[in-house]
């Protein structure tokens, strides 16, 4: 019988009258009896417990996640917007504006890196900006590097997000998706560009996507 039917419950406030109208002590199987009731009450009330704790957890790592995801597409979106290249009739101009993307595979999964200069959105000039990932233990951590383009320096570097599936770098060309891309050969910036981050959610992945298009060609 399911003691949280309709009938079920029935049953139980019968027997509760039952002993309720009881004058002398309870027998031994009555003792048995509601001891067993009340181990199938507890044990429902703690498996929801655990089971909305448990859901509550995942949600969290979950938000977590996209939130970063989220994030990071958004800055890559403004720096691809502001990105810029020499102009070649200014000679005296950055030498080392660039912006390339290149293909590899870690592990079996798909795995891009970029490098750009663009207009830093936080107003802070010119930034050589790098998207690469990292392998530890199998483990994929998307990075990012930031540096003056024209000082020569190491710059800094900070890991964005830890246990990606993939992060992807597509460049619009002819029409078609490519994930390759150096602006040395091609002597201008791509049309549009789409980012591309991947993430496991309890065996489910998500991708999350973001589209740019650069608005600045030469300066």
């Amino acid at each position: 019988m399911n003691w949280f039917s309709g009938s079920g419950i029935k049953v139980m406030n019968r027997y509760l009258q039952i002993l309720g109208t009881r004058k002398d002590g309870f027998t031994l199987i009555e003792v048995l009896v509601s001891l067993t009731l009340l181990t199938i009450v507890l044990g429902a009330v703690y498996s929801s417990f655990f089971s909305v704790q448990r859901a509550v957890e995942r949600f969290d790592n979950v938000s977590l996640r996209y939130h970063e995801a989220r994030t990071t597409l958004d800055i890559i979106r403004r720096e691809i917007e502001a990105a810029i290249l020499k102009n070649p009739k200014q000679k005296d101009l950055i030498d080392r504006a660039t912006f390339e993307v290149k293909d590899r595979d870690v592990y079996g999964k798909t795995v891009s890196s970029m490098d750009l200069t663009a207009y830093s959105f936080r107003g802070i000039g010119m930034s050589t900006v790098s998207y690469f990932v990292e392998e530890n233990n199998k483990v994929l951590t998307l990075m990012k590097n930031e540096k003056p383009p024209i000082i020569k320096s190491e710059g800094y570097t900070v890991d964005l997000i830890e246990g990606i599936e993939s992060f992807t770098v597509e460049v619009l060309f002819n029409n078609k998706w490519v994930k390759t891309w150096n602006a040395s050969d091609t002597r201008k910036l791509p049309v549009a560009v789409k980012v591309t981050i991947e993430f496991d959610d309890n065996g489910r992945i998500i991708k999350l996507s973001e589209y740019a298009r650069p608005k600045v060609a030469f300066r």
